[in-house]
């Protein structure tokens, strides 16, 4: 698949993870993400929540 330079911008110089966004399968716009994030849904997110012992207030 080619994603056109000017999508992401730097994108000739990533090395990492890059979120594309497309619109009935053409690509549209994207961005790299940073060292410190990553894509997740909130019901993912919760449950490693929950495997991992995390109890919020309304858990209790």
């Amino acid at each position: 698949m080619r994603i056109p330079d000017n999508l992401v911008p730097g994108l000739r110089t990533i090395t990492g993870p890059v979120l594309i966004y497309f619109y009935k399968g053409k690509p549209e716009r994207g961005f790299a993400l940073r060292k410190d994030e990553f894509v997740t849904s909130l019901r993912a997110l919760e449950e490693a929540r929950k495997k991992a012992g995390f109890v919020q207030p309304q858990d209790k």
